[in-house]
């Protein structure tokens, strides 16, 4: 069950009794009356009696506590870990204590489960740190007329911890800080608070109580899997995964069940708007539920498109007006198609979003433009976050996009989990150009971005014209936009690839030309990943600033690297940047660069400097998205269901690994595995 309003769980609850303050044996001093103890609002209002006009100043006396009963105490069950309460308040031992025993919790430890005390009791929390992950019950007959809660963590009540469930007691609350009335109108069903009728109807005397719950899928006609009812108190969530529609979710068919074994008979409700859900037991008396609900996104940050009339995005070049939802922050945008094979080939789609006004999402630098990776191919869906992640460690690449998993939603209709990325582009936190450099005869210099793409047609990449060299093809002007080949701004951009490329063939002053450290870490994160793509045969980028030296990056698309590719070496023993049998261009400049002692010298240095740190970020990069991933993940094959089928030009063996988790290990394989190649080759006398 999802934990609601729990993150401020550390509590220090010291006592839940009956009228008067539990007092253990052997205890000399009598605490005061409760009505002796001064009390604070939940606005932080005093609402202690009127203090003497002569003496206006007085110290409110101190917040009784509470010690430990001895051992052997009659009446006391003793608990000094969550194993020991769980298996307390169901045991035969519990029940030998006539009339209301007395729970005490002696150490401090975390609530691991929701647990229900369902007999009248007392409980002591004794001035320890107890966490709470799940809430616990207590509930109480109406022969209980009065309760008194002393605590200082107002978290208690208002984090939907401790659940009271006593329709006939006054409740008194003690302590520094007091729980809001809301908070306990919402999670105690009580008389009273603190000498006060709570507003609202919630609660009620009916002992017949919600317990289950039926969500039905107007499609099929079948109720959904996975809908699920949490009780926390007065409040009744709905949760529902994933793959719910938004449809079923704002016109619920919807069912629920009681504990006293009753079935409300489906009615209709939109779940997004809380409401009132009241149900009778057989005595005639009910019981009234604030109604809401709350879709399991489960780690991962949750995305909802939709376009103006739901119109469907069918095309890559044409952009389609709608709005972007994110934590229930609306943006105004528009969104089309993007990819190669992914777009061609694949029926999850990648998406392009540009904003009507730039915005910080998630934190990252404000900009308007944004990516939505479908990551089809790869089934553990986090190969690009990975890869990134990697490449962001390595400060050679002083610009690396940010990948990470989110969950999509299109028109209400739930697409699965992409990979949410900044757009390699020129912009704050992205890339840096420079402006142009001018002289008398106009533009004498210009930054600029490259992209290779040899089966790319012209529409991926938005009509940019591009240019052949002999050891590179299809190199594509992404920025400054030129529309017109052969312009002055094309031809230097031209000009200064074909001295480079000549600087770098002839080994005669390359390092004018190109920045090596970004050329070294390129590499290095191209061959831990065996990118196969990048032999400079399609999403290679290079970039350089005005008067600068050319930069190798930003890295991208990594969806088909990691051994998930079917040209790859057999036994991944290679370069697949030089050496690949899949290497589109057999003689690039990486090639030279790596005959030359001075670049190797430069690379194995830097492997070395840097490779444990590699492996670490790595594996650790993997285990933190794979657990991101953990509850979505299941979520999206059932919208996917491609686990045992082949995909694409994937060489990952759908049989032998047939489930997410053994994906995920297959990767980690891959890392160590191709490190260990790395690490051997790179120090072995080949570049001695």
């Amino acid at each position: 069950m999802k934990k609601l309003r729990l993150l401020a769980g550390i509590l220090s609850l010291l006592m839940i009794t009956s009228c008067t303050p539990f007092r253990p044996s052997g205890e000399d001093t009598q605490s005061p009356p409760v009505s002796d103890v001064p009390m604070e609002s939940g606005d932080g209002t005093d609402n202690q009696s009127p203090a003497d006009p002569a003496d206006s100043e007085t110290i409110p006396p101190e917040v009784p506590t509470v010690a430990a009963p001895p051992a052997g105490t009659p009446g006391v069950f003793f608990a000094d870990s969550f194993a020991a309460l769980r298996e307390g308040i169901v045991s035969e031992n519990f029940l030998i204590y006539p009339d209301r025993p007395t729970l005490c919790i002696t150490e401090a430890f975390l609530f691991e489960a929701p647990l229900t005390v369902s007999r009248d009791v007392d409980v002591i929390y004794l001035p320890a740190e107890c966490a709470g992950g799940e809430p616990i019950t207590v509930r109480c007959g109406e022969s209980v007329s009065a309760l008194t809660v002393m605590t200082a963590a107002p978290m208690l009540i208002e984090g939907g911890l401790l659940l009271i469930d006593a329709p006939a007691a006054a409740l008194t609350v003690i302590g520094d800080v007091l729980p809001a009335p809301s908070a306990v109108a919402l999670y105690c069903n009580v008389a009273s608070y603190n000498g006060e009728v709570l507003a609202g109807n919630l609660g009620g005397s009916g002992t017949d109580r919600l317990s289950g719950v039926t969500l039905m899928n107007t499609a099929t006609g079948k109720p959904y899997d996975g809908v699920s009812l949490a009780v926390l108190g007065n409040l009744a969530l709905v949760h529902y995964p994933l793959i719910v529609s938004e449809t079923d979710v704002r016109s619920a068919n919807i069912s629920f069940t009681t504990e006293g074994g009753h079935n409300i008979p489906p009615q209709k409700m939109d779940l997004t708007a809380s409401g009132t859900i009241t149900i009778t037991d057989a005595d005639g008396k009910p019981r009234t539920y604030l109604l809401t609900s709350e879709r399991l996104s489960h780690n991962l940050p949750l995305m909802e498109i939709h376009t103006d009339g739901g119109v469907p995005i069918v095309e890559k070049n044409t952009y389609i007006h709608g709005t972007l939802t994110i934590d229930g922050e609306k943006y105004p945008m528009k969104i089309r198609g993007r990819g190669n094979a992914s777009w061609n080939q694949f029926p999850k789609k990648a998406y392009r979003i540009k904003l009507d006004e730039g915005a910080p999402l998630f934190g990252l630098p404000k900009n308007r433009d944004w990516v939505l990776a479908s990551n089809y191919a790869d089934k553990t869906m986090i190969r690009n976050c990975v890869a990134h992640t990697i490449a962001a460690s390595l400060a050679g690449l002083s610009y690396t996009p940010t990948h990470f998993p989110v969950n999509l939603y299109l028109n209400g209709t739930y697409l699965g989990v992409y990979t949410f990325a900044d757009k390699i582009e020129e912009g704050k936190g992205r890339l840096d150009l420079g402006d142009p450099i001018e002289g008398n005869g106009g533009v004498t210099d210009v930054g600029f971005l490259l992209e290779f793409g040899w089966d790319y047609d012209q529409e991926n990449v938005y009509n940019r014209d591009y240019f052949d060299t002999k050891y590179a093809f299809r190199i594509f002007v992404k920025e400054p936009e030129i529309t017109v080949k052969n312009s002055k701004e094309f031809l230097i951009v031209k000009n200064y690839i074909l001295a480079m490329e000549n600087a770098i063939v002839n080994n005669d002053g390359w390092e004018e030309y190109i920045d090596v450290d970004s050329f070294v870490d390129w590499f290095i994160v191209n061959e831990l990943t065996f990118n196969t793509e990048s032999s400079f045969y399609r999403s290679c980028y290079l970039w350089r600033e005005t008067g600068g030296k050319l930069k190798m990056g930003p890295v991208w698309d990594f969806d088909m690297a990691f051994g998930n590719h079917y040209g790859d070496l057999a036994g991944y023993n290679g370069w697949c940047t030089t050496e690949s049998t899949y290497q589109y261009i057999s003689e690039n400049w990486m090639n030279h660069l790596m005959q030359y002692d001075s670049f190797t010298d430069r690379l194995v240095a830097r492997w070395n400097e840097v490779k444990e740190d590699l492996r670490t970020t790595a594996l650790g990069a993997v285990d933190d998205y794979a657990a991101m991933l953990d509850g979505s993940q299941q979520q999206n094959f059932l919208v996917w269901n491609i686990m045992d089928k082949r995909i694409g030009m994937g060489s990952v063996s759908p049989s032998r690994y047939d489930t997410y988790e053994k994906q995920v290990q297959y990767l980690r394989d891959f890392i160590e595995t191709r490190w260990n190649y790395m690490d051997a080759r790179l120090n072995s006398e080949e570049y001695q």
